[in-house]
């Protein structure tokens, strides 16, 4: 019982470590905190609800149609919501992006109704049976595409021109555009990929139960999984979201299903009080 309640919980902590990279991305980059981060998720599930449910598209232009779509979306929210508040209060953008989520909402109840929806995918949902722990098949290809997309993000961050371009503007705004970075581009960049993030772990979670609006509040389970490994740390993004699956599923099986939030924003007050930069997050030191 143990190894398969583990094996699911690292599973489903690999998607929102997926959604709380995005999120964590957002906040490095342009230093917002994007509390309509859930409703991104829910609009993934329901792009994919649209193109293979109602489209009839074959799986690969659903990807293809998923990862285009909520970037273009991420995007056009940046461009049209985020950059005209450049210099306003923090205070501000975050109304900003809870009354989006809420907009998002009532559009997605609008456009698709309020009952969920059911996804049909060639995804596997078969088990395999290993010492008589059952392993979802569904489960194994959601932490293999997460980790996959974790990867070639690591790389991309990285090696190349473009993702140091994100490096130097997360590391200071100033600096970058005197070194002639286009500040700009590169934050709108950067929600696209959340967005993107999103929308990916939205299919799963939409595979692994129903299309809905509910899912917004397992995409926010992203907030507390970034905070506890650190908003400035892409590698604590990661681990937080695999210590929060781990919570979930270990809280839902041994305790009961609905003590589940409780231990994982125990841990985060925790976090908050002991370490409030996070596990892996670096302490800013001020002058006084």
């Amino acid at each position: 019982m143990l190894p398969q309640v583990l094996f699911s919980g690292l599973a489903l902590g690999s998607i929102y470590g997926l959604v709380a990279l995005g999120f964590a991305l957002v906040f490095k980059a342009t230093d917002v905190l994007n509390f309509a981060q859930g409703m991104f998720v829910v609009v993934g599930a329901f792009l994919a609800v649209t193109a293979g449910t109602q489209l009839h598209l074959p799986f690969a232009l659903t990807l293809m149609f998923i990862v285009v779509a909520a970037a273009l979306i991420g995007a056009a929210i940046q461009a049209l919501l985020i950059r005209p508040l450049t210099g306003r209060s923090m205070l501000s953008i975050i109304m900003v992006t809870i009354a989006l989520s809420i907009v998002l909402r009532a559009l997605i109840e609008i456009i698709f109704g309020p009952q969920p929806r059911a996804l049909t995918t060639p995804m596997p949902t078969g088990v395999f049976i290993v010492e008589g722990v059952r392993i979802s098949q569904l489960h194994m290809l959601a932490a293999g595409v997460s980790w996959l997309c974790l990867g070639l993000f690591a790389l991309f961050f990285r090696f190349t021109t473009f993702g140091l371009q994100m490096r130097a503007t997360a590391n200071g705004h100033e600096a970058a555009l005197v070194s002639g970075i286009n500040v700009d581009f590169v934050n709108r960049v950067a929600w696209a990929i959340g967005s993107v993030l999103a929308a990916i772990g939205g299919l799963f979670l939409a595979q692994l139960q129903l299309a809905s609006t509910e899912l917004e509040g397992i995409g926010l389970l992203a907030l507390p999984a970034v905070v506890i490994g650190g908003l400035q740390s892409i590698p604590g993004a990661i681990i937080g979201g695999l210590l929060v699956g781990l919570i979930e599923q270990l809280a839902s099986s041994y305790v009961s299903p609905r003590s589940a939030d409780i231990f994982v924003y125990t841990l985060l007050l925790l976090v908050l009080m002991v370490r409030p930069w996070g596990l892996f997050g670096q302490r800013e030191l001020g002058r006084v």
